[in-house]
C-alpha cells in the first residue's frame, strides 16, 4: 500500500477533532478551498494550524508532508517566517506601517510573538493598505512554489474598507492562491466575507488532553503540567506560554491575603491589603482571575478533603486543604460575589470600593458584623 502524500496533521496540532479532520481530507483530496476561515477562541491553536497547512502545500518531500526538514518547511514556522510565497497580516500601528521600509507585513518575524503584541494592543487594526498589499502578493505568481498563501490573523479587526478591498480576491482568487482569515468568531466578519469563504471550526482542548501532552510531548513534571491545564482555560497556548515564576510570586500574595484575614479577622486589614493589591503594578483583574482559582478549589477541599484530581493549584493543595477547613463554607458565596465583583470592576466601577467590600466579606462572621454593632451603638 503506498504511504500517504500527507502526514498525519493531528501529530502537530491538539484537540480540534473538527478542524484537522477537515483539512487533512481536504489536502488529501487536493481540494483545499481558496478561501478559509479558522475561527474559535483565542488561543485555540488558529494561527499554528495556518502555518501548519502552509507549509503542508508548500513542501517539497515526496511524502509525509510537511517534513519539516526541506527547505520549504524550515521557512515556515511559528519562530521565523521567512517563505516568500507565504504572507502574515496582523493588526499594526499606522505609524508603524508608514515607516515600514516594505511590504512584507510580518515576514521575517516570528509570528507567535507578533500575534501576542496584536492581541495586547486592541486599538491597533488590520490596515486597508496593509490588506491591498495581500491582495497584490496574491495575484502576483508564486516565487518558487505553486502557492501563494495570504494568512490575515485577528481578521475581525479588519475595518469595513479593508474587509471589503478582499471581495473581489474572494469572488475571483487566483488558481494559485489560498487566503486564510484567523478570527475568535464566525460572526464578527462580514457576512459579505463569510459567503465566499469556507468556515474551519476550532474549540476549547479539554484539560486532560493538554495535561498528557504537556507531560508526554513536553516532559513537564505531572504537578507543572495539571497546574498549567488548569490555568489555561482550554487554550494550549496559553498553557504553553505561562511565566509559571510570575504566576506563582502574584499567587502567593493572594494565598497570604486569604491566610491573613481568616487568621486576623480584622476589617482594617481587608482595607489594607485592596490597597496594596491595586498598588501592586499588576492589573488587578489578573489577580482577581487567580483569586478565582483559589476559592474554586478551597471549595472543592471543602467538600470532599482528599479529592485533589480536581485541583487547579495542586502543588500548594496542603495550604488550601488548611484553609478550607477554615472559610470552606464561605467559599461558595465567596466565588459568586467575586465574579459579581469581577463584572463590576470591568464595567469601570470604584475598583478600591469593590475590592475592600470584597475582602470584608471573606472575614469571618463575627469580625465583619462588628463594624455592624459599632455603628448602631
Amino acid at each position: 500500500m503506498s504511504r500517504s502524500r500527507f502526514a498525519a496533521l493531528d501529530r502537530f496540532i491538539l484537540g480540534q477533532p473538527r478542524a484537522i479532520p477537515a483539512l487533512q481530507t481536504a489536502l488529501e483530496a487536493e481540494q483545499v478551498f481558496p478561501s478559509l476561515v479558522f475561527h474559535g477562541p483565542v488561543g485555540t491553536g488558529k494561527l499554528a494550524t495556518a502555518l501548519l497547512l502552509s507549509r503542508a502545500l508548500l513542501c517539497t518531500a515526496p511524502e509525509g508532508r510537511p517534513c519539516g526538514t526541506c527547505r520549504s518547511c524550515r521557512r515556515v514556522g511559528e519562530r521565523t517566517l521567512v517563505h516568500p510565497d507565504v504572507r502574515l497580516v496582523l493588526p499594526e500601528k499606522k505609524a508603524d506601517f508608514d515607516r515600514s521600509e516594505t511590504e512584507g507585513g510580518a515576514a521575517g518575524l516570528a509570528p507567535q510573538e507578533q500575534q501576542a503584541d496584536a492581541i495586547a494592543n486592541p486599538v491597533w487594526s488590520v490596515l486597508i493598505d496593509r490588506v491591498r498589499q495581500g491582495i497584490a502578493f496574491l495575484q502576483r505568481r508564486p516565487s518558487e512554489s505553486e502557492r501563494s498563501i495570504l494568512i490575515v490573523d485577528q481578521a475581525h479587526r479588519m475595518e469595513a474598507p479593508a474587509a471589503n478591498a478582499l471581495l473581489k480576491t474572494l469572488e475571483e482568487p487566483p488558481p494559485h492562491a489560498v487566503l486564510i482569515l484567523n478570527t475568535p468568531s464566525w460572526h464578527a466578519l462580514l457576512p459579505t466575507i463569510r459567503s465566499r469563504c469556507r468556515g474551519v471550526p476550532f474549540q476549547l482542548v479539554s484539560r486532560t488532553t493538554i495535561v498528557n501532552f504537556l507531560v508526554e510531548s513536553r516532559e513537564l513534571p505531572a504537578e507543572e503540567a495539571v497546574l498549567r491545564a488548569g490555568l489555561s482555560d482550554g487554550r494550549i497556548g496559553r498553557a504553553l506560554d505561562l511565566d509559571l515564576e510570575e504566576f506563582r510570586h502574584r499567587r502567593e500574595s493572594l494565598v497570604a491575603i486569604l491566610e491573613d484575614l481568616d487568621r486576623r479577622g480584622d476589617p482594617g486589614i481587608a482595607v489594607a491589603r485592596a490597597e496594596s493589591a491595586l498598588q501592586s503594578g499588576h492589573p488587578i483583574e489578573d489577580d482577581l482571575d487567580i483569586l478565582m482559582t483559589l476559592l474554586r478549589d478551597v471549595l472543592i477541599l471543602g467538600v470532599a478533603p482528599a479529592d485533589e484530581a480536581r485541583l487547579i493549584n495542586v502543588d500548594i493543595a496542603a495550604r488550601l486543604r488548611h484553609l478550607a477547613t477554615r472559610i470552606g463554607d464561605r467559599s461558595g458565596a465567596a466565588l459568586e460575589e467575586l465574579e459579581t465583583t469581577i463584572e463590576s470592576i470591568r464595567h469601570k466601577g470604584n475598583r478600591q470600593l469593590l475590592l475592600e467590600n470584597f475582602l470584608i466579606g471573606l472575614l469571618p462572621d463575627a469580625a465583619r458584623s462588628a463594624p455592624d454593632a459599632a455603628a448602631r451603638a
